[in-house]
């Protein structure tokens, strides 16, 4: 999918949803593996508006009759920001200008005789931005990169109307919805300071991305075990696109056979690990259900001669273990093929 396709549907996200996709609240949210922000603000011209939201900032730069969206890096320094239509300037929507709310004469509110864009502005920004402003390039190793906003206008204060000048803002109160996805940092689809509450969204991630719960039960047992601190559910990047994806514990219900879902957030693909016999050359699937320990690999893959030369990892893999014995990785292959791979730790 190129990522203008890939804007237009996911304008579409930012809707009034619940975890479980009912819209029972007001909620700033994207798709699955899409992180997402909302602020509330208020700004008193001249001053600016900043807010941090992940590894960028959110911008309301000054200007003479208001102030224009921007978005900076962790640097401070500026990110695309596109809104169409990218001409006039004056009237793209990513200008907030207190005369786009009166009348041509500047004597009335505007009911339609100054042809601008009023309290809803879209507009992308990093390289889905530089996508819609520049059709047809593709930066290398850019895809996935760059994110969505929607700022609403709630309130507003102009200056008095004066036939024959421009008005501008006073004061503007106002909420955004970011949406972004991959990029420099790590950003999980679930954040929740209490397990449990993230325990359970995973559960709705996983069934959104195409888990039957009626034939397999999401289990959190590997949040329990051992000594150390870990988690429920993993989010590496397992198929190297920059997008966190979803990895939990599964139990087919009829045998209770162990297996691992992993959930493709850039895709909503959901692949199964464990239900089509040995992965690799000698990881049995069973060992899902005894290993107590595991995480996101890093570092290098130690060699086993068992096992021959280490894979070159394109990808995250998911590191399993058992006390006081050796760890296995689980990842994918290039055609999204679980393969396997025995350490010599």
């Amino acid at each position: 999918m190129r990522r203008r396709d890939l804007a237009d549907l996911l304008f579409s996200w930012i809707v009034l949803m619940s975890l479980s996709g009912t819209a029972t609240a007001a909620t700033c949210a994207g798709g699955p593996g899409w992180e997402s922000r909302e602020i509330a603000g208020e700004v008193r011209h001249p001053d600016p508006f900043l807010h941090e939201a992940g590894a960028q900032t959110f911008l309301l730069a000054p200007f003479e009759h208001g102030w224009r969206i921007g978005m900076l890096d962790r640097d401070g320094l500026d990110v695309p920001v596109f809104a169409a239509p990218r001409h006039p300037v004056e009237t793209n929507p990513a200008t907030l200008a207190g005369w786009h709310f009166r009348n041509r004469d500047n004597t009335a509110p505007n009911t339609g005789d100054v042809n601008a864009p009023q309290r809803e502005r879209r507009f992308a920004f990093g390289t889905l931005a530089e996508d819609a402003a520049n059709p047809g390039a593709s930066p290398p190793g850019a895809e996935g990169l760059g994110g969505l906003g929607v700022l609403t206008i709630a309130d507003f204060e102009l200056t008095p109307p004066a036939a024959g000048e421009r008005a501008g803002f006073r004061s503007l109160a106002f909420t955004v919805c970011l949406v972004w996805k991959g990029g420099g940092d790590r950003l999980a689809p679930i954040v929740d300071d209490d397990p449990s509450v993230a325990f359970d969204a995973a559960v709705a991630t996983m069934k959104g991305c195409g888990l039957d719960t009626a034939l397999f039960a999401v289990s959190d047992h590997m949040g329990k075990r051992g000594d150390f601190v870990q988690t429920a559910f993993l989010t590496p990047d397992m198929d190297g696109d920059a997008v966190p994806d979803l990895v939990v514990p599964v139990l087919r219900r009829d045998d209770n056979a162990p297996a691992l879902a992993v959930c493709l957030a850039g895709t909503d693909t959901l692949l199964l690990a464990g239900f089509d016999g040995r992965i690799g050359r000698h990881l049995d699937p069973a060992y899902f259900g005894r290993a107590d320990g595991w995480g996101v690999h890093e570092g290098p893959v130690g060699s086993s001669p068992e096992e021959g030369a280490p894979p070159q990892l394109t990808a995250d893999a998911i590191r399993l273990s058992k006390e006081e014995s050796s760890s296995v990785l689980l990842y994918l292959t290039p055609d999204l093929t679980f393969s396997s791979y025995w350490q010599g730790d």
